[in-house]
Formats: C-alpha cells, structure tokens, sequence
C-alpha cells in the first residue's frame, strides 16, 4: 500500500470514527497532556475543531505549544489536501453556497491546485496547512485560520529564478484570504527571496487573515549563526541580527540542530520586526524518537526561554506511537516533533514553541499497518 492508498482507506475509516475533528480529539485525549492543553483553553481548542472534519486526522495535524506560558493551552493545526475526501467536502459545501468566506478561500485553492495545468499546482502541489489561534477566553469570537502553502521540493529555491513562481504563490495566497492585490507587497516579497543564497529556499508561504496585513515565509537551509546574521542584514530585519546570530551560537555550540529555518513577516513597507528561528535537529522533519530533541531543550532550559516543567512534559509525553481501538476498527496513533521555533523581536527572545504533530493511520487486516509504509513519507508542515 502506498501513502496515497493508506491515507484514502484512513479517510474512510475515520468517516465512521467520529463527525469531527473535536470528536475525535477528546477520544484521543488520554495521549495529549493535560499539563500542555486543558482546562478553558482546550475546551475553546474544541470548539475551532468541531468546525473541521475528522477525516482530516488521515493528514499530520497538531499543536502549538507556548513553552514560556505556565496555562495550559495551545494553538491548532490542521493539513488540508487536495484530491481527498475531506477536500472534497470543502468544495462541496462552497459550490452548494453553505461554507463561509474563509472556507470558500480554501475551495478555491484546492480548485486552482486540482487543475494539472495549473501554475500553483505545479508550485505547491496539493497541500495547505491551516492554523487556529485559540483565544482561551469564553465569549471572544475566533477567528479564522491562517493558511500556509508548502512549495514543492525545489520549486522555491534559492537562486532567485522562480520569482514568477512566488508571485503565484503571493497571488493566490491574497485571494484567498479575501485580501485586494498589493503590487508592492509582492515586489518586497521578491526582493527578499533574491536575498536567498542557492543552498537555502522557501519552505513555506503564510497569511493570517485575522491578523494585521502580512505575508509569512519561512526560509529554510541555514546551518550556521553567522549566515542567520548575514541573511537578516540582507533582508533589512529591523531587529537586532547580531543578537539573533548570538541566540543561534548557544545550540550551535552544542551541535544541537541540523539547520535552522528562519521566518519573516513581509508587507508593502518591507520586513517587520518579529522574527521566527525554527529549530530541526535531523533532516527528516518527522521524528518520532525524542532523544533527537533533547539538545536543543537543554539549551532552551538553560537559556530560560522556557518553563522547566514545560519542557520537562515536552520531552515525556511528545513523541512515540500507540495502536487505538475505535469504532470502526484499529488505527495507529503516531505523535512526535516537528520543530521547536525561538520567537524574537528586536534583542530577545519572547517566547519558545514547540510544535507536536499527530497522525492517525488504519491498521490493516492481517498485521499490516498503513503505518509502516507512511511514517517515512510524511508531507511537509508548520510555518
């Protein structure tokens, strides 16, 4: 069974598990920590996730984990891709007038991606991610999610050649978020990916509709502080770049990341001033053995960029995988790390998070599992 074919008879299984993603994830409970997500925060937690159907557990989803903040609570991650059932819903409820302006943004992204002559397609593949702030306070309206485009391996390499690419990407993405065409924005957006060095590229193109007017990327690739530095410089990052180049010295010192990724928020004025370092230990982003993350939550303790008992829950309830019994038959639970990102603005680091995915694969009749032909082919994810 290839990973197309697992998550197709994992959809399906999960069609008679449970009517959304909330369902499914207070069945799930027992394996998410209540020292990381509970209480209010997780009860609004499941309120954003009742909006989204279960069949999205077949693809990686997740959490956001603030390590600075000693409340329980996390933000929510889900993947979103085409040629799936649970696309299909998507495009379903739009054509039939029933889905909201967010949700049609997305039908029609899986629409202009479903076209095989498509320029996006051909860019990013079929893949979205989708990002829920959670608001833990009760009566505050939530809302919408970010949506994150993954470009295909290469597609957005940095040798500043595909600049037709990216403006693709810009475009669709700004549609999409119900946003009018900014001809400059789109212009700063191409200035900073010919600041891009040929062994870096763009991993990953963002927006937060709800949030003030910005195009997230994230720039992945950099082994080393002093081209962290350079690279800021380059760009015009308003911050501190020898600062920054100092917080990356810490892990690189201890040989604690394999690369880093580096994540700007860009608009018509050019770079603002918050600053994401994304931390990956291996070149495999999908590790489900925490002794890979332990460095780099050494460091981060040490430095104080989180909450000792925070930390302590991250490294022992992260990763692993499990076999569930469900309604409709065996799945297997698979959890680990996708990265750990340093938020930075001007000279400092605000706050550390640690980003867990999940997947649910069926496990099939006669000891095979969907899960041994997919844990090592895991798309890409999290900005």
């Amino acid at each position: 069974m290839n990973i197309n074919e697992a998550w197709i008879a994992t959809e399906a299984r999960l069609l008679h598990e449970a009517d959304s993603m909330a369902e499914l994830l207070v069945r799930i409970k027992p394996h998410i920590s209540a020292r990381l997500i509970d209480g209010q925060a997780w009860e609004r937690l499941l309120e954003r996730a009742e909006e989204t159907p279960a069949t999205m557990a077949a693809f990686p989803f997740g959490f956001e984990i603030p390590l600075q903040d000693p409340a329980p609570r996390a933000d929510f991650g889900v993947s979103l891709v085409g040629n799936s059932r649970t696309a299909a819903l998507y495009q379903e409820r739009t054509r039939a007038g029933e889905a909201s302006p967010s949700a049609a943004g997305l039908a029609w992204l899986l629409d202009e991606t479903d076209r095989e002559d498509s320029l996006l397609r051909r860019v990013i593949g079929r893949k979205m991610l989708l990002e829920y702030d959670i608001d833990p306070s009760p009566g505050n309206k939530q809302q919408d999610p970010g949506v994150f485009l993954y470009p295909v391996e290469g597609a957005l390499a940095g040798d500043g050649r595909q600049v037709r690419e990216l403006g693709a990407v810009h475009d669709a993405l700004a549609h999409a978020c119900g946003w009018s065409s900014i001809a400059s924005e789109r212009l700063q957006l191409e200035r900073v990916y010919r600041m891009l060095e040929p062994d870096t590229l763009i991993k990953a193109v963002g927006a937060f509709p709800a949030r003030e007017r910005a195009i997230r990327i994230a720039a992945t690739g950099f082994k080393t502080a002093p081209r962290v530095t350079a690279f800021l410089e380059r760009v015009g990052w308003p911050g501190d770049g020898a600062a920054a180049g100092a917080t990356v010295s810490f892990f690189e010192e201890r040989s604690a990341f394999a690369y880093m990724g580096v994540h700007l928020d860009i608009d018509a004025n050019g770079v603002g001033p918050s600053l994401g370092l994304s931390l990956f230990p291996n070149d495999n982003e999908w590790l489900k053995d925490i002794r890979h993350w332990i460095a780099i939550i050494d460091v981060i303790g040490e430095r104080g960029y989180g909450l000792s008992e925070k930390l302590a829950e991250l490294a022992r309830w992260s990763t692993g995988s499990t076999t569930l019994f469900g309604r409709a038959g065996p799945f297997m639970l698979v959890r680990g790390i996708h990265h750990i990102k340093l938020a930075i603005r001007e000279d400092r680091v605000e706050q550390a998070k640690g980003y867990v995915f999940f997947l649910m694969m069926c496990v099939q009749p006669k000891g095979g599992t969907a899960a041994k032909q997919t844990s090592r082919q895991l798309p890409e994810q999290a900005c």
